[in-house]
């Protein structure tokens, strides 16, 4: 054998007993189990919980990464975590007092805190149930319960996906937490002097119980208007709050400090839903009413009479 083709022959070998290292490297790193919890931005995954309900249960997954199902069994240890909520303000909030909120541990059950994978699954996740109960929670409070994976039986825990802000977030049949609810709103208000102002645009309205949701009085045309610039004290000041009866009337009443007064026409304070096409719904309220806003020293501005159509399209 010449020492041309000896070398020819010595570089293929070489080269193929390269490309099968470099083959068994990726086939090893492509098919590595790695165990997660399923989240979004922050680590923040969102659940919302019906107010209809008084213990609605939710779910978040633990998951096992890796082209193939984990020939194991494994066994996932999971631990709450507070220091992750104060991060989370740290990064989005400027001001010292917490925004987010620990939900209280007397409002949530989780089943277990041991997980396991089965060995082989036909998916790579389990569902752990998440029982919560949601009334007397505020719309205007973001609750996280914190997690983090304290220990796998088997492969390893990637650092970027074990800790968890689970958002328990609030809704009823007409409006959720999150993301806002908007009704489109048509009207007239009037004040003291008789001056019309026409309504048009968008109105948040927020859930509060089974049967009651919270908007800002005089909506589009109101003395203001509620987004991500409002204050506390601008919804005690503002928010009047609508009850959705039996019959489909409403009743509405302060939320704060407010004076509001519900007035009399034909078509009005009542609350209607309407199927338009399958489960296609339209819901409308049609109010009628006035109020008045407390200033700084007790006092009380003059008087706004409201007349408005609130509507918002939705699938079921």
């Amino acid at each position: 054998m010449s020492g041309a083709l000896f070398a020819g022959i010595l570089t293929i070998f070489l080269l193929n007993s390269t490309s099968c290292n470099q083959d068994a490297m990726y086939n090893k790193e492509l098919y590595k189990n790695v165990v997660y919890l399923l989240s979004g931005s922050e680590n923040v995954y969102s659940q919302s919980y019906t107010l209809n309900e008084t213990e609605p249960v939710k779910y978040f997954s633990v998951c096992c990464g890796g082209s193939k199902p984990n020939p194991e069994e494994i066994v996932v240890t999971l631990e709450p975590n507070t220091a992750i909520v104060d991060t989370y303000n740290k990064n989005n909030f400027d001001y010292e007092s917490d925004y987010a909120q620990l939900l209280p541990a007397d409002r949530y059950e989780i089943g277990s805190y041991t997980i396991t994978i089965p060995a082989n699954p036909v998916d790579q996740y389990v569902k752990v149930p998440v029982k919560v109960n949601p009334l007397g929670l505020s719309p205007d409070t973001i609750y996280f319960i914190p997690l983090s994976i304290k220990s796998v039986s088997q492969y390893e825990a990637n650092p970027d996906k074990s800790t968890l802000l689970y958002r328990v977030t609030i809704e009823n049949d007409y409006a959720e937490q999150s993301p806002v609810t908007l009704y489109t709103i048509k009207g007239m208000s009037t004040d003291e002097l008789g001056t019309e102002t026409s309504m048009t645009g968008s109105i948040i309205v927020q859930p509060l119980t089974k049967d009651k949701v919270r908007m800002f009085a005089g909506g589009a045309g109101g003395d203001a208007i509620q987004g991500q610039l409002t204050t506390i004290d601008d919804i005690k000041k503002y928010a009047i709050v609508v009850q959705i009866k039996g019959d489909n009337t409403v009743e509405i009443t302060p939320y704060g400090t407010i004076d509001v007064e519900m007035l009399s026409a034909d078509g009005y304070n009542l609350y209607n839903p309407n199927v338009m096409q399958g489960t296609t719904v339209q819901r409308v309220f049609t109010l009628y009413y006035r109020y008045r806003t407390m200033n700084d020293d007790g006092t009380f501005t003059g008087w706004k009479e409201v007349k408005e159509t609130l509507t918002r399209i939705e699938d079921n």
